[in-house]
């Protein structure tokens, strides 16, 4: 039974590339991406040979760093692969004895494992020049990996009932949006850290060596300085903390074969919600429901979250440079990607399109409340974004340029997005899902489409982006007011126009939008 659950999640990690070309290009990228990182890696402690105390806490550290990553990421942010989870085969009848060990077998196969296992062996070489200290590096950095796969089922297993709550998987993909988005600053902000902190590195590592993160890894340290003594408690350790991680992980896995997934109660509503706030006309029916998806749906979040995020590394980056000029694109940047949101918004709806297409709205109802919905989002923080950087300086000539702009820019880009998402349709994480998921299949198709839209949303923007250079170059204040009448007169008409062209082809192609959004392509 072992090796049949093995044999079957190869064939399912075959079938996964066999699905198409676009991702098996993409796999091979990241693959090859991951690869060159770890090259880098063993690079880097290849020259670290023969400082036995420094090569002590630098293992120690990564191989808790790897753990803690497997213990964070797949299980709270962004998933596993969960075709073999225990609750498939809770119709098979099979012995718990033999389930268990063939899942935690199998959840080695896959390309994530096989990439930690790979960069452990690489960082192992630093002890290259003692052989018996190399052995137990690699013995260590299997232990390592073992012990971070096995951490990572466990976690999966114990978050499955939380994942299933809406309110669970919206944090975890605040979280992961605020990782990625802010992952250069950290990354730089941990740097600094490090090397004003260098002092505390060999504490932090002889703590880490105690516990279940960098128990193996400190082996190979301790052996190399000749602290026998203390390698067999570091071994010791390891050994206790993964036996009792596989006796829960077996535990959690015999336990979810039996029990059934957990069900959400489904929210009882209470009003009408902006149904009540709308006018009672068609476009105000889609912009109240287009309001309820900025509310609730997570996969709208990503432009209001944009908001606050970029006033952050703007003034970071600002801290480092000592210049904040960006603060001031702050309102048209805000503008473009809040616009730019609204893009797939026929995509998103998925089967929920068809109260649309089957109440026969008119195509401009359609364009005009979903954009209304976003105008009504984003208006105010443009605003503030457009304003407020001036205000704070004190170069107020700055200021009716660069609300002129911001809301050009916003009006531009909601126009485009109207006729974009009626004419092109593609591939969307589902509602529920992660909306950081990457849906297989058109990868290609989905990021030309992206590119396009925002470079039609610059090229219109040029005609305001001209007297706001000049604007900007000889501080004139009359070319700001000149920015502010070209922005709203040129971003009010092409709002105008998008929604009457995207109005256009949402009626001629309503049937082929339902059918495209059914089947999610």
């Amino acid at each position: 039974m072992v090796a049949h659950v093995l044999s079957l999640k190869l064939r399912l990690l075959a079938n996964g590339f066999k699905r198409s070309i676009g991702q098996l290009i993409g796999v091979i990228i990241g693959g090859l991406y991951a690869l060159g990182m770890i090259v880098m890696l063993t690079l880097a402690v290849w020259f670290t040979a023969g400082e036995i105390p420094f090569q002590a806490d630098i293992f120690t550290l990564i191989g808790s760093a790897v753990v803690l990553a497997w213990a964070i990421v797949p299980p709270l942010l962004t998933g596993v692969d969960l075709t073999l989870e225990p609750s498939r085969f809770v119709h098979f009848g099979i012995p718990e004895k033999t389930l268990g060990p063939a899942l935690v077998l199998a959840g080695f196969i896959s390309i994530p494992a096989a990439l930690t296992i790979v960069g452990l062996i690489g960082a192992s070489l630093m002890w290259r020049l003692d052989a018996a200290a190399l052995t137990l590096a690699l013995v260590a950095a299997i232990a390592t990996a073992v012990m971070a796969i096995l951490l990572c089922q466990y976690l999966v297993i114990m978050a499955t009932a939380l994942r299933a709550k809406r309110r669970f998987r919206e944090l975890t993909f605040v979280l992961l949006f605020v990782v990625l988005v802010g992952l250069g600053p950290i990354l730089s902000s941990v740097f600094s850290a490090a090397l004003s902190l260098g002092d505390w590195v060999s504490p932090i590592a002889a703590v880490l060596g105690y516990t279940p993160l960098g128990a193996f890894a400190a082996v190979p340290g301790a052996f190399a300085a000749g602290l026998y003594g203390q390698m067999a408690i570091h071994l010791l350790l390891g050994v206790i903390y993964l036996g009792g991680l596989y006796l829960l992980l077996a535990r959690a896995t015999a336990k979810a074969t039996v029990t059934p997934p957990p069900e959400q109660r489904a929210a009882t509503a209470k009003g009408l919600g902006f149904f009540k706030l709308l006018p009672a006309t068609p476009t105000g029916a889609v912009a109240a429901r287009a309001l309820t998806y900025w509310l609730k749906d997570p996969r709208y979040a990503i432009g209001v979250l944009i908001v606050p995020m970029l006033p952050l590394l703007f003034w970071f980056t600002g801290n480092q440079t000592g210049s904040y000029a960006m603060m001031y694109v702050l309102g048209p940047m805000i503008g473009i990607l809040m616009g730019f949101s609204i893009s797939a918004d026929i995509s998103y709806d998925n089967t929920a399109f068809a109260l649309h297409a089957l109440t026969g709205i008119s195509g401009r109802a359609d364009r005009a409340g979903r954009a209304l919905s976003c105008l009504l989002v984003a208006i105010i923080p443009v605003l503030a974004a457009a304003i407020l950087p001036g205000l704070i300086t004190g170069s107020f000539w700055r200021i009716p340029g660069d609300l002129g702009l911001s809301l050009a820019a916003l009006f531009i880009a909601l126009g485009v997005s109207s006729v974009a998402s009626a004419r092109y349709t593609y591939s969307v994480p589902l509602p529920g899902d992660n909306p950081m998921k990457t849906p297989p299949g058109n990868g290609l198709r989905v990021a030309l489409t992206q590119i396009l839209t925002m470079l039609v949303m610059g090229l219109l923007l040029i005609p305001v982006l001209i007297p706001y250079v000049i604007g900007w170059v000889q501080q004139s204040q009359s070319l700001g007011f000149i920015t502010l009448g070209a922005g709203l007169v040129l971003g009010v008409l092409l709002l105008l126009g998008g929604i009457a062209l995207g109005g256009k082809w949402y009626e001629k192609r309503t049937p082929e939008l339902m059918q495209a959004v059914m089947l999610n392509k």
